[in-house]
């Protein structure tokens, strides 16, 4: 299993548009948003989670090509200062 984790560093006073605008676009999968609370603000970090590298290559491949996600790019690179991408690979551990 791969984990895709994006965390984003906001401009101060963005915050609750910046996180409209992600909740407003149909990501084509389920995913989880945090906002960060104490230590750093202004900062939102998604994780999504994929079976194997290709379905993620694919996945990103088919929203890329909507004219919603250049609509969505075009807001949100005005509300983001940085934005940071791993990807991690989950370890099984015993119970």
């Amino acid at each position: 299993m791969i984990i895709e984790r994006w965390e984003f560093k906001i401009k101060p006073g963005y915050l609750e548009e910046a996180k409209n605008l992600i909740l407003s676009m149909d990501w084509g999968r389920p995913y989880r948003l945090l906002e960060s609370e104490v230590g750093e603000l202004y900062r939102l970090t998604s994780y999504i989670e994929f079976e194997s590298l290709s379905e993620m290559e694919q996945t990103w491949n088919g929203i890329g090509s909507t004219p919603e996600y250049e609509g969505f790019l075009k807001k949100w690179r005005s509300l983001i200062n940085s934005t940071e991408r791993t990807l991690w690979r989950s370890i099984e551990t015993p119970s």
